[in-house]
């Protein structure tokens, strides 16, 4: 038989509590292999801050009607590019403030082809948000441990599944 246990607070009886709703931002990110099989990361220079990667992506917005148009949607407007999406292989989750919830979900995506000079994203517009330089690199552990990629998390995913993420099937040229 389960047992419930109740705890209450000195002051449950005396205030009432407020409870501050919590909000969930979806965002997705492509692991994105090149034909070269290249993982294809975007650079990011801010003044006064120390260069660092990410990977592609960005917002769901209430206009996309899946969370793969959503990533579909942000290849176009950071690349100018097409993907194939093949699978979801990892999603994060970290707390902004006291209410806002960030989960990434990080889909394993094959690059068809890119031009930047059809970027279209609003961060293009907006000089005060830095230099947004697509780099491709090895997807090799020692050379992804080099690079300062945020998030620290996807990071470590990517060093210690550099070379599973090649023997998924729909990935093989």
């Amino acid at each position: 038989m389960a047992r419930i246990v109740q705890i209450l607070s000195d002051t449950a009886n005396t205030e009432k509590e407020t409870l501050v709703p919590m909000r969930l931002e979806n965002r997705v990110r492509a692991i994105l292999i090149d034909s070269d099989n290249r993982l294809v990361l975007i650079r990011r220079e801010k003044p006064g801050v120390p260069p660092y990667y990410v990977a592609p992506g960005g917002g769901v917005e209430p206009s996309d009607d899946s969370f793969h148009s959503a990533l579909e949607r942000e290849m176009n407007e950071e690349l100018g590019g097409t993907i194939t999406i093949h699978r979801l292989v990892y999603i994060s989750e970290a707390m902004r403030g006291g209410d806002l919830r960030v989960r990434q979900l990080y889909y394993v995506c094959r690059l068809l082809k890119y031009n930047l000079d059809n970027r279209n994203g609003p961060e293009f517009n907006d000089p005060t948000r830095g230099k947004y330089i697509v780099e491709r690199v090895a997807l090799l552990p020692t050379a992804l441990e080099k690079l300062r990629i945020l998030s620290d998390d996807l990071k470590l995913f990517l060093i210690i599944n550099a070379f599973q993420l090649f023997s998924l099937p729909e990935i093989q040229p």
